[in-house]
């Protein structure tokens, strides 16, 4: 038990450290707009297609905001139970710059426990 207790407080100190000393990013105001489902066109359309192709798997999808070396990105995400997903993120203008949850890692997974879900299904499972 009590290796189990060390261990916890050593993943707690780990991770609760930020190496760049760095101020972290102001998600309200997101890539320089106020609301970025609305006023991000790139990311307008996705949603919009997003919400005419529904699938049965439509449930779990959802579009969150997050940061990755200190910089805004838009994470498509999905909380399927079932699912081996990777999750594409992207930058404020749209362009693709890595995947969560590839074998060579180009972006943690731990930035999914942070940030806003900006947008998720009618119907969705998700949170």
């Amino acid at each position: 038990m009590k290796s189990y207790l060390k261990l916890i407080i050593i993943l707690l100190l780990a991770t609760g450290c930020n190496s760049d000393n760095q101020e972290p990013v102001d998600l309200k105001s997101t890539c320089g707009v106020e609301n970025p489902t609305e006023d991000l066109g790139w990311l307008k359309n996705e949603i919009e297609d997003r919400e005419r192709n529904v699938t049965g798997l439509s449930k779990y999808r959802y579009i969150k905001l997050g940061t990755f070396n200190n910089k805004a990105v838009i994470i498509y995400a999905n909380c399927c139970p079932t699912c081996n997903s990777v999750y594409p993120v992207y930058n404020c203008e749209g362009e693709f710059i890595g995947i969560i949850g590839n074998r060579n890692e180009d972006i943690p997974f731990d930035i999914l426990s942070e940030g806003e879900v900006i947008w998720k299904t009618n119907n969705s499972e998700c949170f």
